[in-house]
């Protein structure tokens, strides 16, 4: 073989345990799908009740392709977690970053986080509380990964507050307040339900927006 057709085959990717990874697109796409039934049979069962064999039943595929991507449960349900709340955080961290008004950023944040309702895989991992099963090494980067989003949260809060743009109040209560409002929706919503997405996120961002809102003088 020429030097040129060995430059273009590149080098080889490793997995876990060693092996060779030979289509890299086709393990991401794999590793996604392995992700959307997980999440869904973690929202049915509960993190404790779930099992890897449950889960492969959920993809279709034998178990063996399950620990080529995953070591074990446990690293399985912290990147669903890695997946939805890690990438909230990133798109959370470039809107507090943006050139705009605190309110608009508020706004723009609340909105983004409302959005999450309405991907599954999001909407599996917010009705998937992990509070118990996690061993202390896999549970603190579920730790990370939640707080690495509120502390942006606050952040925005604490800049808002003295400027009297927000209610002044604990900006941790506040916090915490408005991403578990932003979230209720995986709960109930519906797709063809009675209320389009649209909607949902213009009611619910309104009424997080207005509560923020100091008390006007008098």
């Amino acid at each position: 073989m020429s030097s040129k057709g060995k430059a273009a085959i590149g080098p080889a990717r490793i997995g876990l345990r060693g092996s060779v990874v030979r289509n890299p697109e086709l393990r991401e796409e794999q590793r996604r799908h392995i992700l959307d039934a997980a999440s869904r049979v973690f929202a049915r069962k509960g993190y404790a009740g779930a099992t890897m064999d449950e889960i492969a039943a959920e993809m279709g595929c034998s178990k063996g392709i399950l620990y080529y991507q995953f070591q074990s449960k446990q690293e399985l349900i912290v990147a669903t977690r890695r997946e939805t709340s890690g990438a909230a955080a990133q798109r959370l961290e470039a809107i507090a970053a943006l050139d705009l008004p605190v309110e608009q950023r508020m706004e723009l944040a609340l909105r983004d986080l409302i959005a999450s309702n309405f991907h599954e895989l999001s909407r599996h991992v917010i009705k998937t509380p992990v509070t118990m099963g996690l061993d202390e090494t896999h549970a603190a980067e579920v730790r990370v990964i939640e707080r690495r989003y509120e502390n942006v949260m606050v952040a925005l809060l604490e800049e808002g507050m003295p400027q009297g743009v927000f209610v002044s109040c604990n900006p941790h209560v506040m916090a915490f307040t408005l991403i578990r409002a932003c979230l209720s929706p995986a709960w109930w919503y519906r797709e063809g339900g009675g209320a389009t997405e649209g909607e949902i996120a213009d009611t619910v961002a309104g009424l997080l927006m207005r509560g923020l809102k100091p008390a006007a003088a008098g």
